[in-house]
């Protein structure tokens, strides 16, 4: 009943914004938008923390059922949202997915209950300057400048005159500026140019953006910019090329290199969770394409190996069992299967361990908290040899003696180990 009666709330203040709208009056389109927003994002926060952890709970889907889809549509939501406030020169504040909400709140308010400067307009004098964004200026409040990115078609001199209203009086500014013709140490300003034009032509066609049926002149216009000023866009991507040979025993060879989870993403929220039992359960491969190979993933914990909530009669591990389990969640089952063979006496590799391990030796993924010269020297004491050291994550590819395999977990800089296939 809370939920439904906050729906009907916010349909009554979004019929606010629109009665507002219709009536041209702008002030209170932004005074009722604000309460809008603002409900909207604790109705946000009030679903994701209290209303589908308990449906979670009570039918068991986390990672496949409603709520990831609702979840989704709450991204969207804020994206909007976010984009609405800009038009309508407000302001945004982030929260992480550790972060205290309730600071956030305290710190955004504080940032926008008394803008420095309102209403701002620039006038360039006369200067050949073009294509300025954005181009509705946003209030200037006190965490943080306006920044305004323009260019210039030939170089100039002259006075730029700023003006706003601060504290409800006009308020004007002249400044004296010289538009040089070549200064290659700001060249990354050109770059910072084109990202703001990129958004503003996405702006221009949301809808079509979103449904895949973009403008023509608008894919043209994006592409071009994202070819001429090499930026990632929407109809353009980065193309990595390996220009790194590893030679094993003299032979080239091909090492696939895994890339980490973004952050608040778990394997089974983007493969599924029968992928994610294959990946703590054996290994993870991946198919070559001819036109593109996707970055592999690293396999997420084994299951048996993430801390679980204990019923209070459960017996509690001591000291000594928390400290082996804490080891034990650093490496792949496979190894942790050797590992335990290795201490009965009993050494036969099976089939998938002879994949990875040749002459005594285990080919392995060291995931790091830190590649420091430490750290490497470390690593080298316990007999570890670096195969590949990849720039794109903190991470060796190489081999260890089977026999210190125990012993590379119990290192404190070492997240997970994992087979190299």
């Amino acid at each position: 009943e809370f939920f439904v009666a906050e729906h009907r709330a916010l349909e009554t203040l979004w019929r606010a914004v629109e009665a507002a709208g219709d009536a041209g009056d702008a002030a209170q389109v932004k005074a009722a938008f604000e309460a809008y927003d603002k409900a909207m994002r604790r109705h946000f926060d009030m679903e994701e923390q209290v209303l589908f952890p308990a449906l979670e709970k009570a039918t068991g889907m986390t990672t496949t059922g409603p709520t990831r889809a609702m979840r989704a549509d709450h991204d969207q939501m804020r994206v909007l949202l976010d984009k609405m406030a800009q038009h309508g020169r407000g302001e945004v504040e982030y929260v992480g997915l550790n972060d205290d909400g309730s600071a956030a709140a305290r710190r955004f308010h504080e940032r926008v209950r008394n803008p420095l400067l309102t209403d701002i307009s620039i006038d360039w004098g006369g200067l050949p300057v073009t294509d300025v964004y954005p181009k509705r200026i946003p209030d200037l409040f006190g965490a943080k400048p306006v920044v305004i990115h323009g260019r210039y078609t030939a170089p100039g001199r002259g006075v730029v005159r700023l003006r706003g209203r601060m504290a409800g009086r006009e308020f004007w500014r002249e400044l004296r500026v010289d538009l040089p013709a070549s200064e290659p140490e700001h060249d990354v300003l050109a770059s910072l140019w084109a990202r703001t034009r990129i958004d503003d032509l996405m702006g221009q066609d949301y809808n079509g953006i979103q449904s895949g049926n973009t403008r023509t002149d608008l894919r043209d216009a994006i592409t071009q910019l994202g070819l001429d000023y090499r930026l990632m866009t929407q109809f353009t991507s980065f193309v990595a090329v390996e220009e790194m040979t590893v030679t094993d025993g003299g032979q080239p060879r091909r090492v696939e290199v895994p890339v980490e989870m973004p952050e608040g993403v778990s394997y089974e929220g983007v493969f599924g969770t029968d992928k994610a039992e294959m990946a703590a359960g054996g290994y993870v491969t991946r198919q070559a394409h001819r036109a593109f190979n996707a970055p592999m993933a690293m396999p997420a914990a084994p299951r048996s190996m993430r801390p679980m909530a204990q019923p209070s009669e459960a017996p509690q591990l001591d000291t000594k069992g928390q400290e082996r389990q804490r080891v034990a969640s650093k490496l792949h089952p496979s190894i942790v299967a050797l590992i335990e063979r290795m201490k009965n006496g009993s050494v036969p590799l099976t089939a998938q361990e002879a994949r990875f391990i040749k002459n005594g030796k285990a080919e392995i993924q060291i995931w790091l908290t830190d590649t420091s010269a430490e750290t490497l020297a470390k690593l080298k004491q316990l007999g570890f040899e670096v195969v590949l050291e990849p720039k794109t994550a903190k991470m060796l590819i190489g081999r260890l003696p089977i026999a210190n395999l125990a012993k590379l977990a119990e290192l404190a800089f070492v997240r997970y180990v994992a087979p190299q296939l």
